[in-house]
């Protein structure tokens, strides 16, 4: 069992797409399942999502005609077969037995089996060993700089909400208006996703150091990371393309006002991070 619990807007598609290309590394219909974060609370919203898509696809179905479009019927069935994941026993051996059948569907002899959830980085300590029970799971946490992490993902909240604007000042101007509003409102420093000095002790205080894997952003494209990746899981070489991005944002670059408050938000990770990884940060970071 492989978990690839972050971080947003850190490779973790990339990653996705990358090992997909394999023999040796099965994954399920979904990339993002959100099975132990709604399990253990913190992702309800997920959940909510999902049972809505189930009443769209309910609501838009006519039974005037005695007849039903057998793609609605289609669509129907994934998100329920989705749902029910979240139907396991609370506790006992069999609790994960949902998710598993879902997880393992269409397996053939792959040794690796990949849940890439990004959402799994807000676990506690509980969390990941309730994870690091299936199957001797490894992890791999993959962390970018803190400014440019933040930074992106606010260039995708942005061109979500913004999707029929091309406008590059509007865009940039929008992007600057949601970093004030969180430089503000005194949030930026404490959102669990950036929050990575909590995610490795929470995940080292529940699982042995062998059956966890660093890896940086910065090194995906042009360092070792993804040689790391490989002889982690223990599969062969995968063909790698060094130029392809996925899910690349738009080409805004960050204010160097704005950079300067963020790194300040962020002292505490920088700290956490020197002292943990010393030199083997990239030299990207803002250290």
């Amino acid at each position: 069992m492989f978990f690839c619990i972050g971080a947003q807007k850190a490779g973790t598609t990339w990653l996705y797409e990358y090992l997909s290309q394999s023999e040796n590394v099965h994954f399920c219909a979904n990339k993002e399942l959100h099975y132990f974060n709604v399990r253990a609370g913190y992702a309800q919203e997920a959940l909510k999502l999902r049972i809505d898509i189930v009443k769209k696809i309910s609501e838009r179905m006519d039974p005037s005609n005695g007849s039903l479009p057998p793609n609605q019927i289609a669509r129907l069935q994934e998100a329920l077969d989705l749902l029910r994941i979240y139907s396991g026993k609370g506790k006992g051996p069999n609790r994960h037995k949902p998710y598993l059948d879902y997880l393992l569907k269409g397996r053939a002899n792959q040794p690796v089996v990949a849940d890439i959830t990004p959402g799994y980085a807000v676990m506690n300590r509980e969390g990941f060993a309730d994870m690091a029970s299936v199957g001797k799971a490894r992890f791999m946490f993959i962390m970018r700089d803190p400014v440019s992490r933040m930074w992106s993902q606010i260039r995708m909240a942005v061109k979500v909400q913004n999707r029929d604007e091309t406008d590059r000042e509007k865009l940039a101007s929008a992007c600057q208006e949601r970093a004030d509003m969180l430089m503000n409102s005194g949030r930026l420093k404490n959102i669990e996703r950036a929050d990575y000095a909590r995610t490795i002790t929470e995940l080292e205080a529940a699982v042995p150091p062998d059956r966890i894997k660093y890896i940086f952003y910065e090194n995906l494209f042009g360092g070792g990371a993804p040689q790391e990746i490989l002889d982690f899981l223990e599969i062969p070489e995968i063909p790698f393309n060094a130029s392809k991005r996925v899910n690349e944002g738009m080409n805004l670059p960050i204010p160097d006002e704005t950079a300067d408050k963020f790194r300040a938000a962020f002292d505490k990770q920088y700290k956490f991070m020197r002292e943990r990884f010393g030199d083997t940060l990239p030299a990207g970071w803002r250290t």
